[in-house]
C-alpha cells in the first residue's frame, strides 16, 4: 500500500513564510478569502510568543494538471507559481498562515493594514497601538527584517533608561522565539481532487468553513441564476414533508451529469451559470419524474436515504426527455435500484460508481458515451 499521507517536524515559523513568499504554498480556489480581522492575528502572535501550540498546517502535493486550481493572491505580492511540477496547496490553516504573513512583513490586505500591529517589550505583549504617546511599541514586521531588527536593538541597548537592557533582552527573545517556533506540517499525495475534497470536508466540518457547495453556488451564480433559490424552491415545505429535504448534492451531482455525463469533483467545479441557468427546467422535470418513479416503487416515506440513487435516476429522465420509464426498462431499473441499496455500491467511490452507472443509463437508451 502507497504511502499518501506524511507528517514532518522540521520546518519553523520562518521556513512556513519563506514558502509562501517564493511561491512555493498556494491557495486552491475552494478556499475562502481571507478574513481575520487584526484582534484576532495579535492572538495569534501572542500564543506563539507564549510557545502555545497553534495546530497543524495540512497541504496537498498536487500534480501540475490543477494548476488551474491556483488563486493566485494580488495583495500578499508574493511569486506566482511555476507552470511545471507538483503544486503545494494549503488546505488547513490558510487563515492562521495569511495572518502571520501579513504581519510579520507588514501587509496591507484588502485596505487593512497590518503593519501597524506592534509588539510591546516592556509589556510583553503584540497589540494595536492606541495612541501615539504610547512606549516602545514596535512593528511586529521588523522581527523578521534583518537590518530594522538590529536597529531596534541598537536603538534599545543604548537607551537612557535603567530597563535598556532588558528591553533589548526581551526583542531578542521574542526574535529567537519567532524565528524558532516549530511548526507542524502535514501533507497528503493523493491525486485525485474527489479525495482532496473529501479531506477537505472532513476537518472542516463543523466550524464555519468555505464548503465545496459554497464555491459551485458562487461559481455558478448570475442575476438569471441562483442555486440556493431554486434548490430552496424545489425543497418547498409540501415536498420536504412528503419526501424529506433533498440535499445540496443532490442538484449538484444532477446537474453535473447532465452537462457532463460525469459527476467528479473537477466537473462540478466547472459548473457555469448560463449551463445551468439552461438545463435547470429539464434537471427539475427529470427530478419530479424521479419523484414519481418512486412512487411506483412504493417508496413514498422519507428519501433522504437514497439521495446518492436519485442524480441517476434522474439522468435517465434528463437524456430520454420522457416522464416515465418504459415499459421495458421498468424492471431492469428497479433491479439495478435493489442491487445497489443492499449492496451499497455507495458507500465507496462514489463519482467513479455515478460515472459508470450513467453509462449503463446511455447503454439502455442507446445512446453512446466515452
Amino acid at each position: 500500500m502507497i504511502q499518501k499521507l506524511e507528517i514532518i517536524n522540521n520546518w519553523n515559523l520562518k521556513k512556513l513564510l519563506n514558502e509562501l513568499e517564493m511561491g512555493h504554498i498556494k491557495v486552491p480556489k475552494f478556499q475562502r478569502d481571507y478574513i481575520w480581522e487584526k484582534t484576532k492575528v495579535v492572538k495569534l502572535l501572542n500564543s506563539i510568543y507564549h510557545q502555545y501550540p497553534i495546530g497543524s498546517f495540512f497541504f496537498w502535493i498536487a500534480p501540475e494538471h490543477y494548476a488551474t486550481f491556483i488563486r493566485e493572491n494580488v495583495y500578499l505580492n508574493i511569486k506566482p507559481a511555476q507552470k511545471n511540477g507538483s503544486f503545494q496547496f494549503i488546505l488547513d490553516g490558510q487563515q492562521r498562515m495569511i495572518s502571520l504573513y501579513v504581519s510579520l512583513r507588514g501587509k496591507n490586505y484588502a485596505g487593512t493594514d497590518y503593519s501597524t500591529i506592534c509588539f510591546n517589550p516592556q509589556k510583553k505583549e503584540f497589540r494595536i497601538p492606541r495612541g501615539l504617546r504610547e512606549k516602545y511599541n514596535i512593528p511586529a514586521w521588523k522581527l523578521f527584517d534583518n537590518k530594522a531588527y538590529g536597529e531596534v536593538y541598537s536603538e534599545l541597548i543604548t537607551g537612557t533608561t535603567s530597563r535598556s537592557g532588558q528591553l533589548a533582552e526581551t526583542w531578542r527573545e521574542c526574535q529567537e522565539i519567532f524565528s524558532n517556533y516549530p511548526v507542524s506540517i502535514v501533507k497528503t499525495s493523493n491525486e485525485e481532487l474527489d479525495d482532496v475534497v473529501e479531506i477537505f470536508e472532513r476537518i472542516n466540518e463543523g466550524g464555519k468553513h468555505l464548503t465545496v457547495f459554497d464555491l459551485i453556488h458562487a461559481t455558478t451564480w448570475s442575476e438569471q441564476f441562483d442555486l440556493k433559490e431554486r434548490i430552496a424552491e424545489f425543497n418547498n415545505p409540501e415536498r420536504v414533508k412528503r419526501y424529506g429535504q433533498f440535499s445540496n448534492k443532490v442538484f449538484t451531482l444532477s446537474l453535473t451529469m447532465n452537462i457532463f455525463d460525469d459527476a467528479r469533483t473537477l466537473y462540478q467545479l466547472r459548473l457555469a451559470p448560463n449551463q445551468c441557468e439552461h438545463i435547470w427546467p429539464r434537471t427539475k422535470s427529470a427530478l419530479l419524474a424521479t419523484l414519481d418513479f418512486f412512487k411506483q416503487m412504493r417508496l413514498t416515506g422519507d428519501l433522504t436515504a437514497y439521495h446518492n440513487f436519485i442524480p441517476i435516476i434522474q439522468y435517465y429522465f434528463f437524456r430520454s426527455g420522457l416522464k416515465e420509464v418504459k415499459e421495458e426498462h421498468q424492471k431492469v431499473i428497479e433491479k439495478w435500484f435493489w442491487d445497489a441499496k443492499f449492496s451499497k455500491r455507495y458507500a465507496t467511490s462514489v463519482y467513479t460508481r455515478m460515472k459508470e452507472d450513467g453509462n449503463w443509463i446511455l447503454d439502455m437508451l442507446g445512446e453512446k458515451h466515452e
